[in-house]
């Protein structure tokens, strides 16, 4: 099993992973990835803080088999259609199942 902590854009929903815990990052490490992201997004100075703080806050850490750590977006950000996350980290509200739910542990934060 191996650790991924999950960066999700509020405004594009593009997702990104890091590998590791979450507590192997420092804040200002997770600032500068979701910083680096927003670039792409025409925000002011004031909504691209708030949106980078989104971004830190809502991260997801996730424990994954080592078949299935592969496929996540670790390499860069991308768009939620185009990578493969287990679906409990996508819609952390909704009920809904993933056929990967005994290789995956999820904590939000």
């Amino acid at each position: 099993m191996k650790s991924a902590l999950v960066l999700k854009c509020p405004m594009c929903n593009a997702v990104h992973t890091l590998k590791g815990q979450r507590n192997e990052y420092s804040k200002q490490d997770l600032y500068a990835q979701a910083k680096t992201h927003l670039r792409n997004h025409d925000l002011n100075e004031t909504k691209a803080a708030i949106r980078k703080n989104e971004i830190v806050y809502d991260a997801t850490e996730i424990v994954i088999s080592s078949e299935m750590y592969q496929q996540l977006p670790i390499k860069a950000w991308m768009e939620p259609d185009d990578a493969w996350l287990p679906d409990d980290v996508m819609s952390e509200n909704e009920g809904s199942q993933s056929e990967f739910e005994s290789s995956v542990e999820i904590s939000f934060h």
